[in-house]
């Protein structure tokens, strides 16, 4: 086997050299770096990364002791816990299973003790913690209890069964309910009797003359233990159970030991419940608890922390989630809507989940996907094409056809203005309100963010060529000028066919209003606006040429992409291509799905002020299906649905949306997009609120930049041109 000296001998190095660049140590030079890397290929080196580890003085070793991984509550615990722990490269663990068997816990404590693991993370089955501490010798605040809590545990982590309990209580038919079953795990454990005690509380505070009639169960003895539920003298209106296992075994026994249909069973699941009639799921965050136990150990000493710690991770909100659909509209058999939208990650969700509508009313949607010009020009002539019910406008436009083309939301149907309550005012403002009526429902709003591969950002060979290029630190850029600089330094030491050293970024050119967003993006980050304080739209001169001559220059140094839609250089970004990108994140939100998915990075836009993007569902003043498009606003907008929307890749900016930590693992950019959205910008009204055609000034900035590029016009030039351009347009 290879060894650092034969590495030092190949690379022409000394031994520390080889030592500091295999460990992460040092000050060497990208040249040595390399050299030394290359002979550790040749070579056929492999770095005991546990050694590596406990040589640096970081071992961080973590024990995991489970029941199982067949249940979901452990399974979606412990998948969060390893996705947590993938983000951190110096944390090792292991996984150990005890059935539930104490001689099981006991021996595997002893092998825990002899590995050198610095933490523990348990759902024990011990009555008393304190073997815990006298066979490990560890110190109370390294060994975690989930769920349950044994005697003499200081660190205890569990899920807000109070919060549970109520919300399925208040779901109950009150009117039918007489007798209910509860179905718990084994009485022994804290979780078990707290949700339990949480049932019972919340019955007799609101269903006093109702029964309960309890079962407990280990994981071991549920099968057996449903069967009890369904005994003559034991039959109950509803059953409640502790999780989707439970009821698994509920509905066998039903099935195989009751002449009786089975009754509803109300459980609690995964934020990914099974959507099936007669079950109804609650989700409670087994991922959130995962992540949150993983991140109390791994950044264990940056804040300080009291004795002893008890820690409940709340739900997601009250949502009951069922199969069971409400009666079809016999009236809509043979119903249709038309949507016009153009082709998006949201448009791709929303046609996936299209049958559940039809499940539910009989009415039958046509999505007609175009492309974005042809959108625009479909919707300037609308009274032409009145067969089209639902439009989706960009939010670049929405102002200026709203009122000519769009029934405003009291008037569909009964009104569907309520809806608007799901939303922020600043949200409303930016998606829904024109003139102060509301035109449009958000559907796919967006807004710019900046996209970087992880993996070249954290290259510890890039980083130190950057810091030899330039004496700086390598890390997303915070403005326009830190950007231009990356892309000059990647552009420089780009090599083909290395996925570490593509180009910097892209920039795309395909049409003039994609070029006008690029620009402007500059613009406002410079201090620019474009109609703020003004009557007509104007861009400030001197700024505005400034701006020009800094985005001509970065065209020598980025990939052009002659297209005329950012997909092409999402796909460059996608294809490993591109170190960056700036993207409107409703675009983007498909890359999740990609292999490059786990070393995306994110961060604002350089200078902070991004676009706004996406677009606004509208229902044409021209259709005569009010009614139709009115249960199709309540459908797509209904909790349920926009939850699913957001799964499959869409976009949802409810006030009321939570991140569940799956959510947050596929798609970790939606926090922070949705937050800069209230700082993005999209300027349609001038300073006397005079609603002007944002689209064609767009169309005229990108043209008048599409001269400068083609070298017809100087910057001053250019920035002239657009200036005239647009008082024509505003006037």
């Amino acid at each position: 086997m290879a060894t650092m000296k034969d590495i030092a001998r190949i690379a022409g190095v000394s031994h520390g050299t080889v030592s500091n660049v295999l460990n992460g140590r040092g000050n060497v030079s990208v040249e040595k770096m390399e050299m030394v890397l290359n002979a550790a290929k040749q070579a056929g080196y492999r770095l005991n990364t546990q050694a590596q580890l406990l040589r640096s003085n970081s071992s961080n070793k973590i024990a995991v002791v489970l029941p199982q991984l067949l249940s979901e509550k452990y399974a979606y615990f412990f998948n969060a816990l390893r996705q947590t722990f993938e983000e951190y490269p110096d944390v090792s663990y292991d996984l150990f299973f005890t059935d539930d068997l104490e001689t099981n816990e006991l021996k595997i404590l002893q092998k825990i003790a002899s590995g050198g693991y610095a933490q523990v993370i348990a759902i024990s089955c011990l009555s008393d913690a304190s073997p815990y501490f006298d066979i490990l010798d560890l110190a109370s605040e390294n060994v975690v209890f989930v769920y349950r809590k044994p005697l003499n545990a200081q660190v205890y982590y569990s899920l807000d069964y109070n919060q549970a309990a109520s919300s399925v209580v208040d779901s109950l038919c009150l009117d039918s309910v007489h007798s209910i079953g509860v179905f718990a795990d084994n009485k022994n454990y804290l979780n078990s009797q707290a949700f339990i005690d949480a049932i019972q509380n919340q019955v007799m505070a609101k269903l006093p003359n109702t029964s309960l009639s309890i079962h407990y169960s280990s994981d071991v003895e549920a099968y057996n233990t449903a069967f009890d539920f369904f005994t003559r003298h034991q039959l109950v209106d509803i059953i409640i159970a502790q999780d989707i296992e439970k009821s698994r075994y509920l509905t066998q026994a039903s099935h195989f030991g009751s002449a009786q249909a089975c009754p509803p069973i109300y459980c609690l699941t995964s934020n990914i419940s099974p959507m099936l009639e007669g079950l109804h799921c609650f989700p409670v965050n087994y991922a959130q608890l995962g992540q949150d136990v993983a991140n109390y150990l791994l950044l264990k000493g940056e804040e300080p922390r009291d004795k002893p710690e008890t820690t409940i991770i709340a739900n997601l909100g009250r949502r009951i989630y069922t199969g069971q659909l409400p009666p079809v509209h016999h009236d809509n058999e043979g119903a249709t809507l038309n949507l016009l939208t153009l082709p998006s990650p949201s448009t791709s969700a929303l046609q996936k989940l299209l049958p559940n509508f039809y499940r539910q009313t009989g009415i039958t949607v046509n999505l007609a996907i175009r492309p974005f010009d042809e959108i625009f020009n479909l919707l300037s002539e609308l009274d032409k094409h009145t067969y089209y019910d639902l439009v989706r406008l960009d939010v670049a436009f929405f102002p200026w056809l709203a009122e000519k083309n769009l029934l405003p939301l009291n008037q569909i149907g009964d009104g569907i203005e309520d809806l608007l309550l799901k939303f922020t005012e600043t949200k409303q403002k930016r998606f829904s309100l024109v003139n102060e009526i509301a035109y449009g429902m958000p559907f796919d709003a967006s807004v710019q963010l900046l996209f970087y591969r992880k993996d070249i950002f954290d290259n510890a060979v890039t980083k130190r060529l950057f810091f030899e290029t330039t004496g700086k630190e390598l890390r997303p850029p915070e403005t326009f000028a830190e950007y231009d600089e990356l892309n000059y330094f990647f552009y420089n030491h780009r090599e083909e066919g290395n996925p570490l050293r593509p180009v910097g970024s892209s920039t795309t050119t395909g049409s003039a209003g994609i070029i006008s967003s690029e620009y402007l993006l500059r613009y406002y980050a410079a201090g620019g606006k474009l109609v703020e304080n003004k009557t007509t739209a104007k861009l400030e001169p001197q700024l505005a040429e400034s701006v020009l001559n800094d985005y001509l220059k970065q065209l020598t140094m980025t990939k052009n992409v002659h297209s005329e839609w950012w997909g092409d250089s999402i796909k460059l970004f996608e294809q490993g291509n591109l170190a960056m990108i700036i993207a409107y994140m409703n675009l983007f939100n498909d890359v999740a799905h990609s292999e490059i998915s786990p070393k995306i990075g994110f961060a604002p836009v350089p200078g902070g002020i991004p676009q706004l993007g996406g677009g606004v569902l509208g229902a044409s003043k021209y259709s005569k299906k009010s009614s139709l498009m009115a249960q199709f606003y309540r459908w797509l907008y209904s909790n349920v649905i926009m939850d699913r929307l957001v799964m499959l890749g869409g976009n949802n900016i409810q006030r009321n949306f939570t991140y569940s930590q799956e959510i947050k693992h596929r798609y970790p950019w939606l926090p922070l997009a949705y937050e800069q959205i209230n700082h993005g910008i999209r300027e349609s009204v001038s300073a006397n609120n005079k609603i002007f055609n944002l689209r064609r000034a767009e169309g005229v900035i990108g043209l008048g930049v599409t001269n400068a590029i083609d070298g017809i016009m100087t910057a001053k030039e250019a920035i002239r041109y657009i200036n005239t351009s647009l008082n024509t347009l505003t006037n």
